[in-house]
């Protein structure tokens, strides 16, 4: 087994893996061993608990975004997994496209839904101020370059338009290790520290939308940008994320409940209709 370590930038605060894998062994973990992980897919496709849950979030999403999914807006998800929040805003009236790299989900979104989505996308694949509505939804804290990635979608948003960004939040320490701390997961996040990553990008949180840490809808700024740092938040993180020896943590129990809850979920949503 090999053990995963992370650190912390002691001028922002931002989580990552060390050392961080090559892309290389990214790809051959994606291929091979993700969706398995994550999402128990032994057959390739999405399972059905999984599209369970990604319609109940997509809809959850979507009415989040509801006065800016209206018929001729368009929209982008970056990363847009099994296709059904592409499938929700196209419903809404939305032109939309998606880009997801697993090739199962990707293939099922286009077969399932009929919408548009490509294998990949680099900064030229569409033009700038392409999208009213951008959004990616726990993508980030898989990209060896999520700076690269949020400036690039920055520069695909129009002037007016919003990206919805959601990570998972290292900070919530009710959830086990494992739930945070994973292979894929090469940078994490907290509150602040995404919102660094956004500003970065000519990003701020956008005042009519409620955030929930970090699930976040950003708007653009032309307000210059000020010194990006945040002295003290990786100390304090090492605080309050500190690690436990995996013995004492098996030996504790403090897994056996969130592994049922979790199962018992999966069984649930696999057994109603997606």
């Amino acid at each position: 087994m090999k053990t995963i370590k992370s650190i912390a930038c002691t001028q922002c605060g931002l989580i990552r893996t060390d050392p961080m894998p090559t892309p290389d062994e990214l790809a051959e973990y994606y291929t091979t061993s993700y969706r398995v992980d994550y999402q128990l897919a032994f057959a390739g496709g999405p399972p059905r608990h999984h599209l369970v849950r990604s319609a109940r979030e997509a809809a959850f999403r979507a009415d989040l975004l509801k006065d800016r999914l209206v018929p001729g807006k368009a929209l982008l998800d970056f990363g847009s997994g099994s296709g059904e929040f592409l499938a929700e805003a196209r419903r809404r009236g939305c032109e939309v496209i998606g880009v997801e790299p697993g090739r199962d989900y990707a293939d099922h979104a286009r077969k399932r839904y009929g919408v548009a989505v490509l294998n990949d996308a680099d900064e030229d694949s569409f033009p700038a101020g392409a999208f009213d509505v951008i959004s990616t939804h726990h993508v980030l804290e898989h990209l060896r370059d999520p700076a690269d990635v949020m400036e690039r979608l920055s520069r695909w948003l129009k002037p007016d338009g919003v990206l919805h960004a959601a990570v998972p939040n290292m900070a919530a320490t009710g959830k086990p290790p494992h739930e945070r701390f994973h292979f894929a997961h090469v940078h994490g996040y907290v509150r602040e520290t995404f919102d660094l990553l956004a500003r970065r990008a000519g990003l701020v949180p956008h005042e009519a939308y409620p955030r929930e840490d970090t699930t976040v809808v950003y708007r653009k700024t032309a307000a210059p940008m000020p010194p990006l740092g945040n002295p003290g938040l990786a100390q304090r993180l090492v605080t309050e994320l500190r690690t436990t020896r995996p013995a004492v943590y098996l030996v504790s129990g403090a897994w056996i409940w969130p592994a049922i809850r979790r199962n018992a979920k999966a069984v649930r949503d696999g057994l109603a209709k997606s």
